[in-house]
């Protein structure tokens, strides 16, 4: 990539920051470029360089959010590879990128709309991102191994459980990253635990 196409590459990335960060406080309607780029600390001739409109910079979030989430995933994997860390690993990550961008709590608030369409319309792809960056973490838990769920229902299930932490009020949005985890534990007791069949009529009789 030329320098001319980092630099515009970088630019556009600080714009969608500051418009999250903005909409976190304003909300969509409310929302004006002043504000987007009060958030961004860039001129408006700044602004108009990338985007036409507060629309189109808004349209351009969902792509910004899938992608930040990815590289911060890459980036933090390559960190520390190993296969026994990466649940917390992703889970830091998450966390992580979620304190770094808008408030989230405050979005629903002031743009309950646009943030629920917003995450609907985003979710997906975060599945898949996760389920990715789960890697064998995901291959080794126990609920994919029984067959139970398949790598993708776990990290459909991994996301809707971690979604939770956006909108749990105060300290028990920190309880949710332990539930989670849990997801992945292996019972190490040395034998599994096999559901026990209910005995027949007949067979209870011969017992007592």
């Amino acid at each position: 990539m030329a320098v001319d196409d980092q630099r515009a590459e970088r630019a556009v990335q600080k714009i969608l920051a500051g418009t999250m960060k903005a909409l976190s406080r304003q909300g969509a309607s409310k929302l004006s470029v002043s504000d987007i780029c009060e958030a961004s600390q860039i001129a408006r001739g700044t602004f108009y360089r990338y985007f036409n409109s507060k629309e189109e910079a808004l349209a351009a979030l969902g792509q910004h959010f899938e992608d930040g989430v990815a590289a911060a995933f890459r980036a933090a994997i390559e960190a520390n590879p190993a296969p026994e860390a990466r649940v917390q690993v992703v889970l830091d990550t998450i966390i992580a990128y979620r304190a770094a961008g808008g408030d989230w709590n405050q979005m629903l608030d002031v743009a309950p709309e646009f943030t629920l369409e917003f995450i609907r319309d985003t979710f997906p792809k975060l599945v898949d991102v996760v389920t990715d960056a789960l890697g064998p973490a995901a291959e080794e838990s126990p609920l994919v191994i029984s067959g139970a769920l398949t790598k993708r229902q776990l990290g459909d299930l991994f996301m809707r459980s971690l979604t939770s932490m956006l909108f749990l009020p105060g300290s028990r949005s920190e309880d949710v990253p332990a539930l989670v985890a849990s997801l992945f534990k292996i019972d190490t007791s040395g034998t599994a635990a096999k559901p026990q069949r209910r005995r027949s009529a007949k067979t209870r009789a011969k017992a007592s």
